[in-house]
């Protein structure tokens, strides 16, 4: 793979922007310290304070404020890890490195690695150093947090993106509650069914303003829009049939009057008036409050096959970090994933609170995670499938077609300003400027 420029700054796909916008490896059952290489347990992690940086500012932040709180005082090594919250954490990280200063560790969108791979180091070694099992981490969620042989997080937290649907909408429609699309051809069959513009509802419910949405719905249908080809990266917008049946979808949708043109669909979707729509766990939030009667499932594929698409935050330590900040690191990260007598574990009880998908198996497996009927189904996408989310996972640009790529070419036919064609040309232009640029 090329060498990229890691000074280009990569717009956080972040915490907790993903968040709004948003199984673990239980550690062995021994209560042995972290592994050295002759065995013995680490002495030199004593009475060390490490900085830990995030930006999860939001109420699962209040949540993540408690277990730190809780290490601090349930940890025999007199470890202290202070945090700290910034909802500017993006320059807060940029400005430290550059003054040569910074945290001990972070947690962030494994995307930061293009941005600041520089500034983080390769801890691949955590798993000889602790008494986490590798084997228990899926794997493919570990290799989206490296680079090579390099591994720069410990995955925390997966977004993947799934299906939701009304099922009283569904049943006042003839349709069983029970059964939602698996294609996209009765995705477009059901959502005629449904509307009635007469009740101001809406079969389907894809925001033109969602560029998170529309990627994970397109990419079904035609995969990686950036790929590597022989070393260096290509654009695949333009002839891209895939990309052209969701946008003829799409399209149709709208003069059918089966999907609004709207930009917030979320608030529709929670007021009841949208039979089908895609997004995070978070959307279940709004459901549940508003007390709609819906399901949720895996997106349906298309052409382009078996997929996975998530993104993958993780814990990473920095460079500025001291041999023994990076051992007192490891420990957090191992309690992190380790079972107390009780069999939980601080990232079971993440999973439990917050609605998203256990990146280890050991976790996927205990009873409390299987009771949920949301954890059951985001977990039921195949873990060997391809996690890569709309560009290949190692292309640094990922933002730039989020950003600048999608939006305009989504715009330009939900606006009709263009035919499907022009929009897709138009993007490939765009998409091929970018692409030059680390390609050099």
């Amino acid at each position: 793979m090329k060498k990229v420029n890691k000074w280009k700054r990569l717009a956080a796909l972040g915490v907790s922007a993903m968040m709004i916008f948003s199984t673990v490896a239980c550690g062995s059952d021994s209560k042995e310290g972290p592994k050295t290489d002759d065995g013995d347990a680490k002495k030199s992690t004593k009475g060390t304070t490490i900085s830990f940086w995030n930006s999860f500012t939001g109420s699962d932040g209040d949540m993540l404020v408690e277990l730190v709180n809780r290490y601090n005082e349930e940890n025999k090594d007199g470890i202290t890890v202070e945090m700290d919250i910034s909802s500017d954490f993006d320059s807060q990280l940029s400005t430290a490195f550059a003054a040569g200063t910074g945290p001990t560790m972070i947690l962030s969108s494994s995307a930061y690695r293009f941005t600041y791979g520089d500034y983080m180091q390769d801890i691949g070694d955590v798993f000889d150093k602790t008494n986490l099992n590798k084997d228990d981490f899926i794997q493919s969620y570990l290799d989206y947090c490296s680079e090579g042989d390099k591994l720069y997080f410990v995955p925390f937290q997966v977004v993947g993106y799934y299906m939701y649907w009304n099922k009283d909408l569904f049943q006042a429609a003839g349709l069983n509650p029970e059964t939602p699309p698996s294609t996209w051809e009765e995705w477009q069959l059901y959502a005629e069914k449904i509307t009635d513009e007469g009740k101001n509802i809406y079969g389907s419910g894809i925001s033109y303003d969602y560029p998170y949405q529309i990627a994970h719905m397109m990419q079904r249908l035609g995969g990686l829009a950036v790929k590597d080809d022989n070393g260096s990266w290509k654009a695949d917008f333009a002839g891209n049939t895939g990309y052209t049946d969701f946008l003829t979808m799409y399209k149709t949708l709208i003069d059918n009057g089966d999907n609004p043109l709207e930009a917030d669909t979320d608030s529709m979707v929670s007021a009841g008036q949208i039979g089908m729509t895609v997004g995070g766990p978070w959307v279940t939030a709004g459901l549940d409050t508003a007390g709609v009667n819906y399901g949720i499932g895996l997106i349906p594929q298309g052409d382009a096959g078996d997929m996975n698409s998530v993104e993958v935050l993780g814990f990473s330590v920095t460079t500025t970090a001291s041999d023994e900040e990076k051992e007192a690191a490891y420990k957090f990260i191992e309690w992190w994933n380790s079972e107390n007598t009780e069999g939980s574990s601080p990232a079971l009880e993440w999973s439990v609170a917050n609605g998203f998908p256990a990146y280890t198996y050991s976790v996927q497996e205990k009873e409390e995670y299987k009771q949920s009927e949301k954890l059951s189904v985001m977990s039921s996408a195949n873990p060997d499938a391809p996690t890569d989310f709309i560009v290949d996972s190692s292309f640094p640009g990922i933002n730039d077609i989020l950003n600048d790529v999608i939006p305009e070419m989504i715009n330009s036919v939900a606006f009709g300003n263009a035919s499907v064609e022009d929009a897709q040309e138009k993007a490939q232009n765009t998409a091929d400027k970018i692409v030059e640029e680390y390609n050099k």
